[in-house]
């Protein structure tokens, strides 16, 4: 079977890469007889090896479709990997879906629906991700938000598949993990990672900091990010703003907070390194958490906020989730995890659970029984 995929990848610095990276890795493990073509967005790495192929080609702010369809060829399976930001809401994408090969099964993963009254654009984004999934043989989407949305719009539902966004396991040791990236190793550690944006409320977490901190003592928060390459003016105020805060509350002793970027091949470390992995997010896209799925694949209980975003959560332990901004929430169901044994136990035997169920192994199944479905 030759399967050819549309996405961005390696080494941009896009999920959408990491995520196709890591699929295609799970896939080529469970099947490896498997011929696999990437027509990849140009800033892609160009690969040439047997049964594996990239061919970086297109640019999102050109029209792309010529470049997909010419070097796409003769597959079974094309597989596109879409984002909003990448290829817009032009006639672009649907002319690709169109022309393409009829005997070609065509199938898309929309990695994220936004409802209208939550959208700039009105109806815009949801219609869109309707009508491209319309134009596609199968439908792949992370959580059941987004089915019930393009339900509602008419797609069938027959075509839309809910697989969820696959685990890289890892097991790193915790000691080692801290060593190498210079933190206490007998602390409590809470992390947050990846670029500061104002909608994951770091100032919430310094507010939980702060109540942690009248029943537990040597807590550290680790701030493991920087602003993003293209941060916007209000990410940059929102980061100053966040100094500002930990000045306030007293807390430069109790905030790790180095202002970097860390490379994906630091992630499992960071994660390892930690006791708690804080996701105190506000957004209403329907959407699941790559990041959040990181944590989970490193064994480590989690806090998120009770939005469609960490929905899966609830298959894990409901009771950590809290609604948004509940600094109290978060300083509770952490001082829980760090003092009761038996609740930390279970979860962590519930995320072992989960974490294997979705692993990117099993998560590539899923897609390997899609893809040869008739």
């Amino acid at each position: 079977m030759k399967i050819g995929y549309v996405s961005t990848y390696l080494p941009q610095q896009c999920g959408i890469a990491t995520y196709t990276d890591y699929l295609i890795h799970g896939i080529r493990k469970v099947d490896p007889t498997l011929e696999i073509k990437i027509i990849a967005e140009q800033g892609a790495s160009s690969v040439k090896m047997d049964k594996f192929e990239v061919i970086p080609c297109w640019d999102r702010s050109e029209n792309y479709v010529k470049p997909i369809v010419s070097n796409m060829g003769a597959v079974d399976v094309v597989h596109i990997q879409h984002e909003y930001s990448i290829y817009k809401f032009d006639e672009r994408l649907p002319s690709v879906l169109q022309t393409l090969r009829a005997d070609t099964k065509k199938i898309i993963t929309i990695h994220c629906v936004r409802p209208a009254q939550f959208s700039e654009r009105g109806a815009t984004d949801e219609e869109f991700a309707a009508r491209i999934a319309r134009l596609a043989d199968e439908v792949v989407v992370h959580v059941p938000a987004q089915e019930a949305i393009l339900t509602r719009l008419a797609v069938s539902p027959k075509r839309i598949h809910v697989i969820p966004h696959g685990t890289e396991l890892s097991d790193q040791d915790k000691g080692d993990s801290r060593k190498r990236l210079g933190l206490p190793l007998d602390a409590k550690i809470l992390l947050m990672f990846g670029f500061i944006k104002r909608h994951k409320n770091v100032h919430i977490v310094l507010d939980a900091l702060v109540e942690i901190l009248r029943k537990l003592t040597d807590v550290h928060l680790f701030i493991a990010g920087g602003l993003a390459p293209n941060a916007s003016k209000a990410d940059r105020d929102y980061l100053e703003f966040v100094d500002k805060r930990i000045e306030e509350l007293n807390l430069q002793k109790n905030v790790i907070y180095p202002k970097e970027f860390f490379p994906n091949e630091d992630v499992p470390y960071l994660l390892r390194a930690s006791d708690i992995v804080l996701f105190p997010y506000y957004e209403e896209d329907r959407s699941a958490s790559g990041s959040f799925h990181l944590a989970i694949g490193a064994k480590r209980p989690t806090i998120a906020s009770r939005i469609p975003k960490f929905e899966e959560l609830r298959n894990i332990c409901d009771d950590l989730l809290v609604l948004p901004f509940n600094s109290s929430g978060i300083a509770g169901i952490a001082v829980r995890l760090f003092e009761d044994r038996e609740f930390r136990r279970y979860v962590v035997n519930r995320i072992e659970e989960y974490r294997n169920l979705t692993s990117w192994q099993a998560v590539a199944r899923q897609h390997l029984e899609l893809y040869k479905e008739k």
